[in-house]
């Protein structure tokens, strides 16, 4: 688990780093609307493009984070399951 809990936090970290720049880009822009200046077309594209591809970012992050529960949770059940026949073989052996 240890990987897939690495690329969860990277996954988490990179997010947050997009989310950082395009909000940056977002706040430079409106303090250049408020200068009188105004942001081209292209650029009002680029970042509403940004801005779907964070939201479809975080909601892949959350299956992500989902099926790593999943699967934690079934391996914890497995593991357990293991651990019940091993000491039921144990107990048979010494009995």
């Amino acid at each position: 688990m240890s990987r897939l809990q690495n690329a969860g936090e990277r996954l988490e970290i990179a997010l947050a780093t997009l989310e950082q720049a395009v909000e940056s880009r977002l706040a430079r822009a409106a303090a250049e609307a408020r200068s009188g200046q105004s942001e081209s077309a292209a650029a009002q594209a680029r970042s509403e493009e940004m801005r779907v591809q964070i939201d479809a970012l975080k909601h892949d992050y959350d299956v992500l984070v989902q099926a790593t529960e999943t699967v934690s949770q079934r391996l914890d059940g497995a593991v357990g399951q293991l651990r019940l026949v091993l000491n039921d073989e144990t107990e048979q052996k010494q009995a």
